[in-house]
């Protein structure tokens, strides 16, 4: 008599296996995976059917993830991250940690792991995509006194002070600004020609085939509802079809109604929402966040 075996189709490469996994967060592609497992095998762990990845970007790290179920993200995550930490440092990523969930129904579990771990919710966010790029060619002078020029070393004081008065959180630092020019992605800085004043700046790249991406834009609080902030999105979409990109997507804060409506009026809609997470590496700021974080629990307690 033969026995019938259940074939298990789970892959044995952890790239693609981690791909089927039901909680993940994988952003980087197959080659560079490999690639960081190469160069800096210290920045991945394997562990329980789990996989964390560091990925150093701009002066951060992107930790990405992979786990069967948010009881084995639970079971596994807090030894696979303690093994990771000695390999990150604050020259390599001066930004801290950061870490995106997209699946809603298992933060309640995952949120108070990462808590118990020093990291921090830092912003709810909505992703926006634009099926069709319009067709316009990009002109650097977006309106009567501002350039949309390229950026220089010598900006990066100003673009840093830009982001910290445009949002409530930042951790740009010149010298991520100044190495972030230097890798080659698109960087623009919005001068007020009259003044001579770097009053916004604009950061595009193509993660994906036929996709750009927005990752940065921000505009001095003083000079917004100008229509400035459209003038360069309109920019950036003529960048991207110029550049050979078909379509583009960026995220904004869930609580950014102005920004949302205007992406909404250039074709924008919305799709998926996550959250993101942040950690420093630092361990006095370690320890501060881990005491806040503390605090909040035991005033949730105590409303019961």
């Amino acid at each position: 008599m033969k026995h019938l075996r259940r074939l298990d189709t789970t892959p044995r490469d952890p790239y693609r296996r981690a791909l089927q996994s039901r909680l993940r967060h994988i952003a980087l592609s197959e080659d560079a995976f490999n690639e960081l497992q190469r160069s800096q095998q210290d920045h991945v762990v394997i562990e329980g059917g789990g996989l964390l990845v560091a990925q150093p970007y701009h002066g951060a790290i992107s930790l990405q993830y992979a786990f069967p179920d948010s009881d084995k993200f639970a079971r596994h995550f807090p030894a696979m991250f303690i093994r990771l930490l000695p390999a990150l440092t604050i020259e390599e990523a001066p930004m801290g940690i950061r870490l995106r969930h997209t699946d809603a129904s298992s933060r309640p579990f995952v949120e108070p792991v990462l808590i118990a771990h020093a990291f921090a919710l830092i912003r709810d966010w909505i992703r926006m995509e634009l099926a069709e790029l319009p067709s316009a060619s990009p002109t650097d002078p977006i309106a009567d006194g501002f350039v949309l020029r390229e950026a220089r070393v010598d900006d990066a004081e100003a673009i840093v002070e830009v982001e910290s008065v445009a949002f409530p959180m930042s951790w740009l630092t010149p010298d991520v600004v100044r190495s972030s020019i230097d890798q080659g992605p698109v960087f623009r800085v919005l001068e007020d020609t009259s003044a001579g004043r770097a009053v916004g700046f604009l950061r595009l790249r193509a993660d994906r085939p036929s996709e750009g991406y927005v990752s940065d834009i921000a505009l001095h609080p003083e000079y917004q509802r100008r229509g400035l902030g459209e003038a360069m999105m309109r920019w950036a979409l003529a960048r991207f079809r110029e550049d050979g990109q078909r379509c583009a997507a960026l995220t904004v804060s869930s609580d950014n109604g102005p920004a949302i409506a205007l992406y909404r009026k250039l074709g924008f809609t919305a799709g998926e929402a996550g959250i993101d997470y942040h950690r420093p590496i630092d361990e006095d700021e370690v320890r501060q966040v881990l005491e806040k974080n503390r605090a909040s629990h035991i005033t949730v307690r105590t409303r019961y």
